[in-house]
């Protein structure tokens, strides 16, 4: 048994063009064996891979624990481990680093808090909630409305 990946078979996961630099093509890879993930940074003039930028920091696994496990505010922390507050909260929403620490709880929005009442009500629970909005046409419904609704139904 092998004790560690060899990459050999990789399949490519996603793609990404570097705005600043249009030569640059970052991919995201997974390994078909063991399912490790990692990136790779091609130049495309060059035709050949290079390592990835210094400007750019990228998150360890103790940091994204870090960021699941405080409460601090995301600004906080982003000062702290020196990356952008939209880093911290793409790893909050699981936008990024969902792979690590599945036990740890993440938030569905960075916004939750609007949509959802004081109660716990929210108008996309609600019975007459249909296609985005209010069945029956209350201007005023979504968020957290469903708390002062008197027509809101579970």
């Amino acid at each position: 048994m092998v004790k560690h990946c060899t990459h050999t078979f990789r399949k490519i996961i996603s793609t990404h063009n570097w705005k600043n630099k249009p030569s640059i093509r970052t991919y995201c890879l997974c390994c078909k064996c063991c399912g490790h993930r990692w990136k790779v940074y091609y130049d495309k003039k060059r035709k050949k891979e290079v390592p990835m930028p210094p400007r750019y920091k990228w998150l360890s696994t103790d940091d994204v624990h870090f960021i699941l496990s405080d409460s601090r505010p995301g600004t906080e922390i982003a000062k702290i481990l020196k990356v952008t507050h939209q880093t911290i909260s793409q790893v909050r929403t699981g936008q990024s680093h969902k792979h690590l620490f599945p036990e740890l709880p993440r938030s569905n929005s960075s916004n939750r808090s609007k949509l959802v009442g004081k109660d716990g009500k929210s108008c996309r629970n609600c019975k007459h909630w249909w296609q985005g909005k209010c069945g029956l046409d209350i201007p005023e419904a979504g968020g957290a409305f469903a708390s002062e609704c008197s027509y809101f139904e579970d």
